[in-house]
Protein backbone atom coordinates (compact mmCIF):
# COMPACT_ATOMS: atom_id res chain seq x y z
CA UNK A 1 0.00 0.00 0.00
CA UNK A 2 1.82 3.52 -1.07
CA UNK A 3 2.16 5.98 1.53
CA UNK A 4 -0.63 8.66 1.63
CA UNK A 5 1.01 12.33 0.71
CA UNK A 6 0.77 14.57 3.85
CA UNK A 7 -0.38 17.99 3.14
CA UNK A 8 1.91 19.34 6.03
CA UNK A 9 4.82 17.71 4.49
CA UNK A 10 4.00 19.00 1.00
CA UNK A 11 3.93 22.64 2.46
CA UNK A 12 6.95 22.31 3.94
CA UNK A 13 8.57 20.87 1.32
CA UNK A 14 7.48 23.38 -1.55
CA UNK A 15 8.48 26.47 1.14
CA UNK A 16 11.32 25.39 3.07
CA UNK A 17 13.31 24.15 0.51
CA UNK A 18 13.06 27.09 -1.89
CA UNK A 19 13.44 29.28 0.96
CA UNK A 20 16.81 27.35 2.45
CA UNK A 21 18.24 27.47 -1.35
CA UNK A 22 17.17 31.59 -1.90
CA UNK A 23 18.59 32.16 1.94
CA UNK A 24 22.33 30.07 0.98
CA UNK A 25 22.23 31.97 -2.81
CA UNK A 26 21.61 35.30 -0.93
CA UNK A 27 24.17 34.65 1.75
CA UNK A 28 27.03 33.77 -1.05
CA UNK A 29 25.95 37.22 -3.05
CA UNK A 30 26.26 39.51 -0.19
CA UNK A 31 29.39 37.90 1.07
CA UNK A 32 30.77 38.33 -2.38
CA UNK A 33 29.54 41.51 -3.01
CA UNK A 34 30.80 42.90 0.30
CA UNK A 35 34.11 40.88 -0.58
CA UNK A 36 34.98 42.76 -3.67
CA UNK A 37 34.06 45.85 -2.00
CA UNK A 38 36.40 45.06 0.34
CA UNK A 39 39.06 44.01 -1.70
CA UNK A 40 38.90 47.40 -3.70
CA UNK A 41 39.86 49.51 -0.97
CA UNK A 42 42.58 47.46 0.06
CA UNK A 43 43.83 47.84 -3.85
CA UNK A 44 42.98 51.57 -3.33
CA UNK A 45 45.01 51.65 -0.38
CA UNK A 46 47.69 50.14 -2.98
CA UNK A 47 47.00 52.73 -5.44
CA UNK A 48 47.57 55.50 -3.27
CA UNK A 49 50.92 54.42 -1.72
CA UNK A 50 52.42 53.86 -5.20
CA UNK A 51 50.91 57.44 -6.38
CA UNK A 52 52.93 58.89 -3.08
CA UNK A 53 55.71 57.07 -4.11
CA UNK A 54 55.78 58.77 -7.60
CA UNK A 55 55.56 61.82 -6.69
CA UNK A 56 59.21 61.41 -4.83
CA UNK A 57 60.88 60.21 -7.64
CA UNK A 58 63.52 62.99 -8.76
CA UNK A 59 66.23 63.07 -10.98
CA UNK A 60 69.80 64.11 -9.79
CA UNK A 61 73.23 63.43 -11.18
CA UNK A 62 71.64 62.22 -14.31
CA UNK A 63 70.25 59.36 -12.39
CA UNK A 64 66.85 58.94 -10.57
CA UNK A 65 66.33 58.41 -6.79
CA UNK A 66 63.37 58.35 -4.79
CA UNK A 67 63.68 61.33 -2.43
CA UNK A 68 61.15 59.14 0.51
CA UNK A 69 61.59 60.69 4.31
CA UNK A 70 62.82 58.10 6.65
CA UNK A 71 59.27 58.77 8.58
CA UNK A 72 57.30 58.17 5.26
CA UNK A 73 59.25 54.81 5.46
CA UNK A 74 58.40 53.77 8.35
CA UNK A 75 54.85 54.99 7.74
CA UNK A 76 54.67 52.72 4.47
CA UNK A 77 56.09 49.70 5.91
CA UNK A 78 53.88 49.80 9.30
CA UNK A 79 50.49 48.78 7.99
CA UNK A 80 48.90 46.71 10.63
CA UNK A 81 49.75 43.06 10.70
CA UNK A 82 50.94 43.35 6.88
CA UNK A 83 54.20 43.77 5.66
CA UNK A 84 54.49 46.81 2.42
CA UNK A 85 57.13 45.88 0.43
CA UNK A 86 58.28 48.55 -2.48
CA UNK A 87 60.46 48.98 -5.40
CA UNK A 88 61.14 51.47 -7.81
CA UNK A 89 63.67 51.21 -11.25
CA UNK A 90 63.99 52.90 -14.25
CA UNK A 91 62.71 51.62 -17.96
CA UNK A 92 66.50 49.78 -18.13
CA UNK A 93 65.70 47.70 -15.23
CA UNK A 94 67.80 49.40 -12.49
CA UNK A 95 66.34 49.31 -9.36
CA UNK A 96 66.84 52.72 -8.01
CA UNK A 97 65.12 52.54 -4.55
CA UNK A 98 63.43 49.32 -2.39
CA UNK A 99 63.22 45.67 -2.74
CA UNK A 100 65.20 44.23 -5.39
CA UNK A 101 63.73 41.13 -5.01
CA UNK A 102 59.92 42.81 -5.74
CA UNK A 103 61.55 43.68 -9.41
CA UNK A 104 62.67 39.65 -9.84
CA UNK A 105 59.51 38.55 -8.76
CA UNK A 106 57.61 41.04 -11.14
CA UNK A 107 59.20 40.31 -14.22
CA UNK A 108 57.93 42.27 -16.74
CA UNK A 109 57.15 46.06 -15.98
CA UNK A 110 53.93 46.92 -16.40
CA UNK A 111 51.85 48.61 -19.47
CA UNK A 112 50.92 52.30 -19.40
CA UNK A 113 48.67 53.04 -16.12
CA UNK A 114 48.91 50.89 -13.52
CA UNK A 115 48.15 47.03 -12.80
CA UNK A 116 47.42 45.05 -9.74
CA UNK A 117 48.90 41.18 -9.80
CA UNK A 118 48.91 38.27 -7.09
CA UNK A 119 52.47 37.18 -6.10
CA UNK A 120 54.69 34.89 -3.86
CA UNK A 121 57.55 37.44 -2.25
CA UNK A 122 59.78 35.65 0.46
CA UNK A 123 57.17 32.57 0.52
CA UNK A 124 53.84 34.47 1.45
CA UNK A 125 50.98 35.82 -0.99
CA UNK A 126 51.09 39.36 -1.63
CA UNK A 127 48.95 41.82 -3.19
CA UNK A 128 50.83 44.37 -5.42
CA UNK A 129 50.64 47.21 -7.99
CA UNK A 130 53.01 47.93 -10.30
CA UNK A 131 52.41 51.04 -11.81
CA UNK A 132 54.17 53.69 -14.64
CA UNK A 133 55.53 57.48 -14.12
CA UNK A 134 57.62 59.47 -15.67
CA UNK A 135 60.14 62.61 -14.53
CA UNK A 136 61.06 64.76 -16.88
CA UNK A 137 61.76 62.38 -20.57
CA UNK A 138 62.24 59.40 -18.69
CA UNK A 139 60.39 56.91 -17.25
CA UNK A 140 60.43 54.35 -14.10
CA UNK A 141 58.32 52.14 -12.33
CA UNK A 142 57.32 51.99 -8.49
CA UNK A 143 55.91 48.63 -6.95
CA UNK A 144 54.40 48.42 -3.95
CA UNK A 145 53.03 44.67 -2.53
CA UNK A 146 51.34 44.17 0.81
CA UNK A 147 51.22 40.42 2.61
CA UNK A 148 47.34 39.52 2.96
CA UNK A 149 46.95 39.37 6.57
CA UNK A 150 44.91 42.30 7.16
CA UNK A 151 42.52 41.33 4.08
CA UNK A 152 42.25 37.67 5.61
CA UNK A 153 41.30 39.00 8.88
CA UNK A 154 38.21 40.99 7.27
CA UNK A 155 37.41 38.18 5.10
CA UNK A 156 36.34 35.97 8.25
CA UNK A 157 34.75 39.02 9.78
CA UNK A 158 33.08 39.78 6.56
CA UNK A 159 31.79 35.98 6.37
CA UNK A 160 30.81 35.96 10.23
CA UNK A 161 28.85 39.49 10.46
CA UNK A 162 26.80 37.77 6.71
CA UNK A 163 26.86 34.52 8.40
CA UNK A 164 25.46 34.61 11.81
CA UNK A 165 22.55 37.46 10.46
CA UNK A 166 21.64 34.62 7.96
CA UNK A 167 21.47 31.59 10.12
CA UNK A 168 19.28 33.37 12.41
CA UNK A 169 17.17 34.73 9.90
CA UNK A 170 17.19 31.32 8.35
CA UNK A 171 15.73 29.81 11.85
CA UNK A 172 13.54 32.46 12.39
CA UNK A 173 12.38 32.22 9.26
CA UNK A 174 11.75 27.83 9.52
CA UNK A 175 9.88 28.75 12.73
CA UNK A 176 7.42 30.98 11.10
CA UNK A 177 6.74 28.50 8.15
CA UNK A 178 6.49 25.68 11.02
CA UNK A 179 4.33 27.90 12.72
CA UNK A 180 2.30 29.51 9.97
CA UNK A 181 1.66 25.81 7.90
CA UNK A 182 0.36 24.51 11.63
CA UNK A 183 -1.92 27.56 12.24
CA UNK A 184 -3.22 27.18 8.76
CA UNK A 185 -3.54 23.49 8.41
CA UNK A 186 -5.82 23.50 11.89
CA UNK A 187 -9.06 23.75 10.35
CA UNK A 188 -8.17 20.53 8.14
CA UNK A 189 -7.59 19.23 11.73
CA UNK A 190 -10.32 20.52 12.97
CA UNK A 191 -12.60 19.05 10.28
CA UNK A 192 -11.27 15.70 10.25
CA UNK A 193 -11.79 15.45 14.29
CA UNK A 194 -15.54 16.76 13.50
CA UNK A 195 -16.18 14.15 11.18
CA UNK A 196 -13.86 11.32 13.05
CA UNK A 197 -15.92 12.25 16.35
CA UNK A 198 -19.66 11.73 15.00
CA UNK A 199 -20.93 8.53 14.99
CA UNK A 200 -22.67 6.44 11.86
CA UNK A 201 -26.22 7.92 12.89
CA UNK A 202 -24.99 11.68 13.43
CA UNK A 203 -25.98 13.36 9.97
CA UNK A 204 -26.01 17.00 11.41
CA UNK A 205 -24.44 19.64 9.13
CA UNK A 206 -21.21 20.57 9.72
CA UNK A 207 -20.85 24.49 10.47
CA UNK A 208 -19.73 26.44 7.55
CA UNK A 209 -19.26 29.97 9.22
CA UNK A 210 -15.65 29.48 10.29
CA UNK A 211 -14.30 27.89 7.75
CA UNK A 212 -11.42 29.27 5.46
CA UNK A 213 -12.49 29.92 2.24
CA UNK A 214 -10.30 27.23 0.32
CA UNK A 215 -12.50 24.76 2.96
CA UNK A 216 -15.56 26.08 2.59
CA UNK A 217 -16.55 24.48 -0.57
CA UNK A 218 -15.19 21.34 1.06
CA UNK A 219 -17.62 21.59 4.00
CA UNK A 220 -20.34 22.51 2.07
CA UNK A 221 -20.11 19.43 -0.04
CA UNK A 222 -19.50 17.11 3.03
CA UNK A 223 -22.75 19.12 4.41
CA UNK A 224 -24.75 18.02 0.66
CA UNK A 225 -23.51 14.36 1.34
CA UNK A 226 -24.29 14.17 4.90
CA UNK A 227 -28.11 15.88 3.62
CA UNK A 228 -28.30 13.35 0.55
CA UNK A 229 -27.54 10.20 3.40
CA UNK A 230 -30.14 11.89 5.68
CA UNK A 231 -32.37 11.70 2.64
CA UNK A 232 -31.38 8.14 2.07
CA UNK A 233 -31.82 6.50 5.31
CA UNK A 234 -35.10 8.50 5.84
CA UNK A 235 -36.38 7.09 2.75
CA UNK A 236 -34.76 3.50 3.65
CA UNK A 237 -36.89 3.52 6.89
CA UNK A 238 -39.74 4.66 5.26
CA UNK A 239 -39.37 1.53 2.63
CA UNK A 240 -38.49 -0.58 5.44
CA UNK A 241 -41.44 0.51 7.60
CA UNK A 242 -44.11 0.29 4.96
CA UNK A 243 -42.42 -3.42 3.40
CA UNK A 244 -42.92 -4.74 6.83
CA UNK A 245 -46.71 -3.13 6.98
CA UNK A 246 -46.98 -4.09 2.87
CA UNK A 247 -46.16 -7.75 3.78
CA UNK A 248 -47.48 -8.00 6.80
CA UNK A 249 -50.86 -8.09 5.59
CA UNK A 250 -50.56 -11.53 2.93
CA UNK A 251 -48.40 -13.23 5.19
CA UNK A 252 -51.21 -12.83 8.12
CA UNK A 253 -53.90 -14.05 5.48
CA UNK A 254 -52.13 -16.74 4.78
CA UNK A 255 -51.55 -17.60 8.07
CA UNK A 256 -55.54 -17.21 8.54
CA UNK A 257 -56.54 -19.45 5.86
CA UNK A 258 -54.19 -22.14 7.20
CA UNK A 259 -55.30 -21.63 11.11
CA UNK A 260 -58.95 -21.83 9.92
CA UNK A 261 -58.24 -24.67 7.14
CA UNK A 262 -56.71 -26.96 10.69
CA UNK A 263 -59.49 -25.94 12.93
CA UNK A 264 -62.21 -26.79 10.35
CA UNK A 265 -61.39 -28.58 7.65
CA UNK A 266 -62.86 -27.59 4.27
CA UNK A 267 -64.82 -29.99 2.36
CA UNK A 268 -63.45 -28.40 -1.02
CA UNK A 269 -59.63 -28.53 -0.40
CA UNK A 270 -59.14 -27.94 -3.93
CA UNK A 271 -60.51 -24.23 -3.29
CA UNK A 272 -58.61 -23.85 -0.08
CA UNK A 273 -55.53 -24.53 -2.28
CA UNK A 274 -56.34 -22.12 -4.81
CA UNK A 275 -56.76 -19.16 -2.59
CA UNK A 276 -53.90 -20.56 -0.88
CA UNK A 277 -51.85 -20.14 -3.81
CA UNK A 278 -53.34 -16.94 -4.95
CA UNK A 279 -51.98 -15.40 -1.53
CA UNK A 280 -48.55 -16.76 -2.13
CA UNK A 281 -48.45 -15.54 -5.83
CA UNK A 282 -49.64 -11.98 -4.39
CA UNK A 283 -47.15 -12.53 -1.61
CA UNK A 284 -44.03 -13.64 -3.79
CA UNK A 285 -44.94 -10.68 -6.50
CA UNK A 286 -44.73 -8.35 -3.33
CA UNK A 287 -41.38 -9.61 -1.98
CA UNK A 288 -39.78 -9.73 -5.69
CA UNK A 289 -41.06 -6.19 -6.40
CA UNK A 290 -39.53 -4.72 -3.31
CA UNK A 291 -36.28 -6.61 -3.66
CA UNK A 292 -35.96 -4.92 -7.12
CA UNK A 293 -37.11 -1.60 -6.13
CA UNK A 294 -34.70 -2.00 -3.20
CA UNK A 295 -31.84 -2.86 -5.79
CA UNK A 296 -32.73 0.05 -7.89
CA UNK A 297 -33.37 3.11 -5.27
CA UNK A 298 -29.43 1.97 -3.98
CA UNK A 299 -28.12 2.32 -7.62
CA UNK A 300 -26.32 5.24 -9.64
CA UNK A 301 -25.92 5.42 -13.35
CA UNK A 302 -22.89 5.19 -12.90
CA UNK A 303 -23.01 1.86 -11.63
CA UNK A 304 -24.81 0.58 -14.96
CA UNK A 305 -23.10 -2.04 -17.48
CA UNK A 306 -24.80 -0.22 -20.41
CA UNK A 307 -24.48 -1.24 -23.99
CA UNK A 308 -26.53 -0.52 -27.38
CA UNK A 309 -29.66 -1.83 -26.83
CA UNK A 310 -32.67 -2.50 -29.74
CA UNK A 311 -36.17 -1.24 -27.62
CA UNK A 312 -37.74 -3.06 -30.48
CA UNK A 313 -36.35 -6.38 -29.63
CA UNK A 314 -36.78 -5.83 -26.05
CA UNK A 315 -40.57 -4.92 -26.31
CA UNK A 316 -40.85 -7.79 -28.72
CA UNK A 317 -39.25 -10.29 -25.93
CA UNK A 318 -40.77 -8.89 -22.71
CA UNK A 319 -44.29 -8.47 -24.59
CA UNK A 320 -43.83 -12.44 -25.22
CA UNK A 321 -44.23 -13.00 -21.24
CA UNK A 322 -47.58 -11.31 -21.18
CA UNK A 323 -49.34 -12.92 -24.31
CA UNK A 324 -50.89 -15.66 -22.03
CA UNK A 325 -51.74 -13.51 -19.26
CA UNK A 326 -53.55 -10.68 -21.83
CA UNK A 327 -54.92 -13.45 -23.82
CA UNK A 328 -55.93 -15.32 -20.62
CA UNK A 329 -57.91 -12.00 -19.79
CA UNK A 330 -59.25 -11.00 -22.74
CA UNK A 331 -57.19 -7.82 -23.56
CA UNK A 332 -55.89 -7.54 -26.73
CA UNK A 333 -52.08 -6.89 -27.42
CA UNK A 334 -51.30 -4.22 -30.02
CA UNK A 335 -47.60 -3.27 -31.19
CA UNK A 336 -46.65 0.14 -33.21
CA UNK A 337 -42.43 -0.65 -33.36
CA UNK A 338 -40.11 1.88 -34.87
CA UNK A 339 -36.63 -0.16 -34.73
CA UNK A 340 -34.79 2.52 -32.31
CA UNK A 341 -31.06 1.99 -30.06
CA UNK A 342 -30.71 3.88 -26.91
CA UNK A 343 -27.53 3.19 -24.20
CA UNK A 344 -28.99 1.05 -21.49
CA UNK A 345 -29.57 -2.15 -19.41
CA UNK A 346 -31.14 -4.64 -21.44
CA UNK A 347 -32.09 -6.37 -18.28
CA UNK A 348 -33.37 -3.12 -16.69
CA UNK A 349 -35.14 -1.91 -19.27
CA UNK A 350 -37.00 -5.74 -20.29
CA UNK A 351 -38.10 -5.11 -16.44
CA UNK A 352 -39.22 -1.67 -17.07
CA UNK A 353 -41.53 -2.86 -20.06
CA UNK A 354 -42.73 -6.11 -17.72
CA UNK A 355 -43.98 -3.38 -15.28
CA UNK A 356 -45.66 -1.44 -17.17
CA UNK A 357 -47.35 -4.38 -19.09
CA UNK A 358 -48.48 -6.05 -15.68
CA UNK A 359 -49.99 -2.55 -14.96
CA UNK A 360 -51.74 -1.80 -18.13
CA UNK A 361 -53.33 -5.44 -18.55
CA UNK A 362 -54.36 -5.20 -14.71
CA UNK A 363 -56.56 -2.44 -14.86
CA UNK A 364 -57.46 -3.39 -18.32
CA UNK A 365 -61.33 -4.58 -18.43
CA UNK A 366 -61.74 -7.68 -20.69
CA UNK A 367 -62.07 -6.77 -24.34
CA UNK A 368 -60.18 -3.69 -24.16
CA UNK A 369 -57.13 -3.05 -25.87
CA UNK A 370 -53.10 -2.08 -24.67
CA UNK A 371 -51.15 -0.64 -27.27
CA UNK A 372 -47.33 -0.29 -26.98
CA UNK A 373 -45.71 2.40 -28.80
CA UNK A 374 -42.41 2.70 -29.89
CA UNK A 375 -41.65 6.00 -32.09
CA UNK A 376 -38.17 7.43 -32.77
CA UNK A 377 -37.93 11.81 -32.76
CA UNK A 378 -34.97 14.02 -33.48
CA UNK A 379 -34.39 14.25 -29.89
CA UNK A 380 -34.25 10.64 -28.68
CA UNK A 381 -36.87 7.76 -28.34
CA UNK A 382 -40.56 7.37 -26.84
CA UNK A 383 -41.76 4.42 -25.88
CA UNK A 384 -45.28 4.40 -24.72
CA UNK A 385 -47.85 1.92 -23.14
CA UNK A 386 -51.15 2.73 -23.16
CA UNK A 387 -54.54 0.57 -21.71
CA UNK A 388 -58.44 0.81 -21.84
CA UNK A 389 -58.86 1.01 -18.07
CA UNK A 390 -60.57 3.06 -15.61
CA UNK A 391 -57.46 5.79 -15.63
CA UNK A 392 -55.91 7.84 -13.42
CA UNK A 393 -57.66 11.66 -12.50
CA UNK A 394 -54.50 14.22 -13.37
CA UNK A 395 -54.22 15.34 -9.95
CA UNK A 396 -52.79 12.10 -9.33
CA UNK A 397 -50.58 12.04 -11.94
CA UNK A 398 -47.44 13.68 -10.12
CA UNK A 399 -47.69 11.31 -7.23
CA UNK A 400 -47.88 8.05 -9.58
CA UNK A 401 -44.84 6.32 -9.09
CA UNK A 402 -44.02 7.18 -4.72
CA UNK A 403 -43.33 3.61 -3.64
CA UNK A 404 -46.46 2.08 -2.30
CA UNK A 405 -49.00 4.50 -3.56
CA UNK A 406 -52.29 3.03 -4.77
CA UNK A 407 -55.14 4.50 -6.31
CA UNK A 408 -58.84 3.87 -4.62
CA UNK A 409 -60.12 1.27 -7.57
CA UNK A 410 -62.11 -1.95 -8.02
CA UNK A 411 -58.23 -4.04 -8.26
CA UNK A 412 -56.64 -4.28 -4.60
CA UNK A 413 -54.22 -6.71 -5.55
CA UNK A 414 -52.17 -4.22 -6.58
CA UNK A 415 -49.41 -3.09 -4.53
CA UNK A 416 -48.22 0.07 -5.78
CA UNK A 417 -44.73 -0.43 -6.57
CA UNK A 418 -44.69 -0.78 -10.32
CA UNK A 419 -44.63 2.43 -11.12
CA UNK A 420 -41.88 2.86 -8.88
CA UNK A 421 -39.61 0.38 -10.32
CA UNK A 422 -40.22 2.39 -13.29
CA UNK A 423 -39.66 5.68 -12.47
CA UNK A 424 -35.69 4.20 -10.54
CA UNK A 425 -35.20 2.10 -14.18
CA UNK A 426 -35.82 5.36 -15.98
CA UNK A 427 -33.81 7.52 -13.33
CA UNK A 428 -31.21 5.34 -14.26
CA UNK A 429 -30.80 5.67 -18.10
CA UNK A 430 -31.73 9.83 -17.78
CA UNK A 431 -34.91 9.63 -19.17
CA UNK A 432 -38.14 11.05 -18.71
CA UNK A 433 -41.06 8.98 -17.31
CA UNK A 434 -44.44 11.37 -18.04
CA UNK A 435 -48.46 10.52 -17.97
CA UNK A 436 -51.43 11.27 -19.66
CA UNK A 437 -54.37 10.19 -21.05
CA UNK A 438 -54.22 7.93 -23.79
CA UNK A 439 -55.94 8.00 -27.19
CA UNK A 440 -59.08 6.33 -26.03
CA UNK A 441 -60.19 9.25 -23.54
CA UNK A 442 -60.34 7.29 -20.88
CA UNK A 443 -57.11 5.19 -19.92
CA UNK A 444 -53.71 5.67 -18.62
CA UNK A 445 -50.82 6.33 -20.88
CA UNK A 446 -46.89 6.44 -19.59
CA UNK A 447 -44.42 7.47 -21.85
CA UNK A 448 -40.75 6.70 -21.16
CA UNK A 449 -38.63 9.32 -23.86
CA UNK A 450 -34.78 8.29 -23.66
CA UNK A 451 -32.25 10.80 -25.10
CA UNK A 452 -30.05 10.06 -27.92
Amino acid sequence: MSRRTSLYQLLLRWLLGPLIVILLAGSVLAYLFSLRAAMNVYDLGLLDDALDLSKQVVVRDGEMQLALPPAALQMLQENNDDRVTYAAWDDRGHVFSGNPRLFAAEGLPAEDGHQFRDLTLNGEENRAIVMKGKVGRSAFFIAVAQTLHGRDRLRDGIFASILLPEALLALVSVAVILFGVRFALAPVKLLRNEIVSRSSADLRPIGEAGAPAELFPVVHGINELLANLADSFASHRRFIADAAHQLRTPLASLSSQIEVALEKPPSDVRALLRELLATTHRTTHLANQLLSLARLEHTESSMLEVAAVSLERVCREASADFVTQAARKGVDLEFVLEPCQVRGSPLMLRELLANLLDNAIRYTPPGGQVKVGLKKGQDGVALTVEDDGPGVAEAEWPNLGTPFHRLASDFPEGCGLGLAIVREIARLHEAELAFGRSAAGHGLKVSVYFKI
